[in-house]
């Protein structure tokens, strides 16, 4: 048997084919198959192209990790859908983007993966149920993300502005990545931005850096960002009567001990170890379709 591990993320989606001991023997890259980014035709295409790229004699089983299939009926209904019409007479299961990048980074045990890229979620997993803590989005919540980093760096160099706060390596930095010419140009260039939180997220590169020029503004920020996420893992990490392993995922990790050394602070009194991810998402969904595939196969001898 082989599987086709699909992460479907908001920005682009990334198909892999596996071999029955998981070694990658192909791998296709298309746009974004977000139902709320992309139009229902084209989440159909790309799948289908996808899929038949790496499996055109329709045998590998398909395993979609695939962003929005969360909590709201409505958009998993559009999502259930789409892959009907995508897979047709495959053989497919459907999950979220964040549970098969789960399973990849904790190599399918139990314990905690915290997520922080444009948005923010931690999720857990004990004896194959899971929960969530976090996720709602950027205008709810998504505290320690890139965006809410990116917002609080610029409420400083706002304060940096009025003398609120004293003017660092921050605001000087700020100033020559936005091309801004005088302080004020801040309002048109957000204004431009029109609201688009991938756009507004990605200036927290400026932040980091900041931060690796000892900024102290821009390393406090990266400070309260770990507070928010570590409040997130500290939240799942009740209903744990042994130790476990905390792992991380996403772009805010990038700037590396900026934010990690602070994050394993806050959970040093937590019976909990913190490690880099084991294995990628899409391996994470070929981990879930073997368990998937072998239910079935067992079920059909016992039948």
């Amino acid at each position: 048997m082989k599987y086709i591990g699909i992460d479907g993320g908001g920005t682009k989606t990334h198909f892999v084919l596996f071999n029955e001991n998981g070694q990658i023997v192909k791998e296709v890259l298309k746009p974004t198959v977000h139902i709320l980014n992309q139009s229902k035709e084209k989440c159909i295409q790309y799948l289908k192209e996808g899929v038949e790229e790496l499996d055109p004699e329709n045998y590998a089983y398909v395993i979609a990790g695939l962003a929005g299939y969360g909590q709201q009926e409505e958009v998993r209904h559009l999502i259930d859908e789409v892959c009907v019409q995508a897979f047709a007479s495959r053989k497919y299961k459907i999950y979220s983007d964040v549970e098969i990048a789960m399973q990849g980074a904790l190599d399918g045990h139990d314990g905690i993966v915290v997520i922080a890229g444009t948005g923010s979620i931690a999720l857990s997993s004990i004896n194959g149920q899971l929960k969530r803590c976090g996720g709602w989005g950027y205008q709810l919540g998504d505290e320690g993300s890139a965006y809410w980093i990116a917002k609080q760096m610029l409420s400083v160099y706002c304060q940096d502005i009025d003398g609120r706060l004293e003017k660092t390596a921050l605001y000087d930095l700020i100033k020559k990545e936005c091309h801004l010419q005088n302080d004020y140009d801040i309002i048109t260039y957000m204004n431009q931005l029109n609201h688009d939180r991938r756009a507004i997220a990605s200036l927290a590169k400026i932040n980091a850096l900041a931060a690796q020029k000892g900024d102290l503004y821009a390393l406090s920020i990266y400070h309260r960002a770990a507070n928010e996420l570590s409040q997130l893992i500290r939240t799942l990490a009740h209903d744990f009567a042994e130790s476990f392993y905390v792992s991380y995922i996403g772009g805010v990790f990038h700037s590396g001990d900026m934010i990690l050394q602070p994050l394993k602070e806050q959970l040093s009194s937590l019976p909990c170890q913190l490690i880099a991810l084991v294995h990628t998402p899409e391996y994470g969904a070929f981990i879930l379709g073997k368990k998937e595939y072998g239910k079935k196969e067992k079920r059909k001898e016992n039948e």
